[in-house]
């Protein structure tokens, strides 16, 4: 391990000539935990785990956080609350009325359908349309994701002036 000081200035108690006390504080040779480069550090910042970049903390956490999730996590455990979620959601499927949209995880079953189905994430002002009119019909091939809420009207003909004869009429 090799020392060299860096000076730094501190405000000191008793003032000098320029008011400022000079107090040195040592550089240290450290290891990159994920890459095993040698650098230099401040003995003050060093820790448990050192990086030689904002890149390699961050590639180093991702792979800790996800060996966490696979193996320790108590959401992802057998009995856990991600398995207790899912078995409740289960129990609660088609006991409704059928009014409303089959939720997965608190997120709308279709629209979780349709980004797995596309290979990415919604867009905002993304709407996805049940092609049949089934709102419990989330087949990937009965969806379909329209670019904004205006295209999805034009498909169910809203805002168009009725025609006579029209089964909606009123007059009849």
């Amino acid at each position: 391990m090799s020392i060299r000081s860096v000076l730094f200035c501190l405000p000191a108690k008793s003032l000098e000539c320029s008011g400022k006390k000079v107090v040195a504080m040592p550089m240290v040779r450290v290891t990159c935990n994920l890459c095993g480069k040698d650098f230099q550090k401040l003995q003050i910042e060093i820790h448990k785990h050192n990086f030689c970049c904002r890149e390699h903390i961050y590639q180093w956490n991702s792979k800790r956080i996800s060996k966490y999730n696979r193996t320790e996590n108590p959401m992802n455990q057998p009995g856990g609350v991600l398995e207790s979620r899912l078995k409740r959601s289960q129990e609660m499927r088609d006991s409704g009325e059928g009014r409303t949209y089959r939720k997965f995880l608190g997120r709308h079953e279709h629209r979780v359908v349709a980004e797995q189905k596309l290979g990415r994430s919604l867009r905002n002002g993304e709407i996805v349309h049940h092609i049949d009119g089934d709102h419990r019909n989330n087949d990937p091939d009965n969806l379909m994701v329209l670019p904004s809420q205006s295209d999805h009207c034009k498909i169910h003909g809203f805002g168009k002036k009725k025609k006579e004869g029209d089964a909606h009429d009123s007059n009849q």
